[in-house]
Formats: structure tokens, C-alpha cells, sequence
């Protein structure tokens, strides 16, 4: 069995500390379902009396393969194969691929105890990223929905005091935004061409962004989302003027500039 230890709290020492948002936190990362959770002994103190859940650590119990950040630059399964899996392997992130390297871990067979943090905090794999690849891959809880990582997203923005990034996988708020016309329309064909799970599974929600590299598939989604009938000979000049407001404000076009453009220019 896949055994994640999270080392999220045992991170957070140098942070101050608001004990309700650490309880809370710790509360989600049980609901997370993470095999243990790993304390440090000032977490410990302060989060005392524990709710109740079968594994807190307070250090290591086995032998920890730390580092092993340019694994994947080489034969990785090769340095996999001199490792044994009675081990727990916790990749660092100074070369930015952390999670796959936690991943591989898992699906190639080297070994089945992996340890994170919860949005890669201290420069690890991130938990959360960690948990959808092996879910994906049928190797984690493929019935469990995490619909309230977008709560435990801004709790966790607020213990740390930094904005989680928007384009974040799998926690960033915008990662299921949808301008450019060719992917609405895959999307709308065919969800899973361009999605690796629904986003109702980590509590979001598809939205399609109307821009300058909106088409028309992106014009009729918007018509269906907003309950608004139009001929078909509007679209193309309802999208030239959508992509002129965009270049002319240089973003997104929003729900109401869409609805002023249709009440400006009627056809």
C-alpha cells in the first residue's frame, strides 16, 4: 500500500503560529486522508491536544532518501533500482519536478513510502499534486473527491501570508479557465482532451474566459452559460468585437462588458 507521509506542519516553525487557522489546517489534512502527518515538536506543543487520527510523527521512523533533486536529468529508474523500498524518499524541488519524481517513485515499483508538503511548502513534492497523479492512476482512493481544497487553499494562504498562484496545478484558482477557441471547443467535445479529471473533483468549477484568442466555440459557450439566444450570423462579429475590447484593455473580457457589447451592438 501507497503510504504519503505530510511534513506540511513540520515546515512551518519559522512562520508565527495562529493556532485556530493551524487547527483548521491540521482538520483538512486529515480529511485529505494522507497516511501520516508528520509534527515537529513545537507544532506538537501547540496544536496539543491532537484531534484524534492513527498517525502523527514526530520525527522520521524509517531511513529518509532526501535530495536526489536532478534525479530525473539521468537514468532515474536505474538510481531507483539501487534504492531499496523499505525507504521513505522525499525529493527535493530545486529543479522543479518534485511531484514526478515522487510519482515515479510510486508507479515505477521502486518503493511505496513518499513524503510532502501541502502545496510543496519547505521545497518538496506537493501533496495535493501527488495525490491526483497516483488517483489518476488508479493507485489512490479513485472514488474520493477533495472539493474543499479551495477552502484549505486560502487557510493555507493565510497561515503562510502569501497568495497561492493562480496557474497552480491542481489549487490555483485559474487552472480551469478556458480562453483560446480551439481548446473550448475540445473541451466541450470532449472534456478528458484536455482535463485529467473534472474540476468538481478538487472543488471548482470550468469557466470559459472570453480574450483575444476567444473563437466562436468560446462566443456560443458564453451565449448557453448566460442564457442568451442569438442568430448565428452574430457570432463572428460579436467575437471581432470581443477580441477589439480585449486588445484594447489588454485582458479578459468579463460577463458585463460581454452583455454591454451585445446591447451596443445590436444586429
Amino acid at each position: 500500500m501507497i503510504h504519503i507521509t505530510d511534513k506540511t506542519l513540520a515546515c512551518l516553525d519559522k512562520l508565527p503560529h495562529n493556532k485556530f487557522y493551524l487547527s483548521e489546517f491540521l482538520n483538512f489534512l486529515i480529511e485529505m486522508e494522507v497516511d501520516a502527518i508528520e509534527l515537529s515538536e513545537k507544532m506538537h506543543d501547540l496544536l496539543s491536544p491532537l484531534p484524534e487520527y492513527p498517525a502523527y510523527i514526530l520525527r522520521p521512523k524509517k531511513t529518509r532518501i532526501q535530495g536526489l533533486d536532478d534525479a530525473l536529468c539521468g537514468d532515474y529508474l536505474q538510481t531507483f533500482k539501487h534504492l531499496k523500498s523499505n525507504f521513505e524518499f522525499c525529493p527535493e524541488n530545486r529543479f522543479h519536478c518534485a511531484t514526478a519524481l515522487a510519482a515515479e517513485w510510486v508507479i515505477s515499483g521502486a518503493g511505496k513510502n513518499i513524503v510532502s508538503s501541502f502545496s510543496g511548502i519547505g521545497g518538496f513534492a506537493a501533496t495535493e499534486e501527488l495525490i491526483m497523479i497516483l488517483k489518476i492512476n488508479g493507485l489512490r482512493k479513485p472514488n474520493k473527491t477533495y472539493n474543499f481544497l479551495p477552502e484549505m487553499t486560502k487557510l493555507f494562504s493565510k497561515i503562510i501570508k502569501k497568495k497561492i498562484p493562480k496557474n497552480k496545478p491542481i489549487i490555483g484558482s485559474k487552472i480551469f479557465e478556458v480562453e483560446s477557441g480551439v481548446h473550448v471547443d475540445g473541451i466541450l467535445k470532449n472534456p478528458a482532451s484536455y482535463e485529467p479529471f473534472p474540476p468538481e473533483s478538487v472543488g471548482q468549477k470550468r469557466r470559459i474566459v472570453l480574450g483575444k484568442h476567444s473563437g466562436t466555440a468560446s462566443i456560443l459557450a458564453k451565449f448557453a452559460e448566460l442564457k442568451i439566444k442569438r442568430v448565428e450570423k452574430d457570432i463572428v462579429y460579436i467575437l471581432e468585437q470581443v477580441k477589439m475590447k480585449a486588445l484594447q484593455k489588454k485582458g479578459e473580457v468579463s460577463n458585463r462588458e460581454f452583455l454591454r457589447i451585445l446591447r451596443e451592438h445590436p444586429i
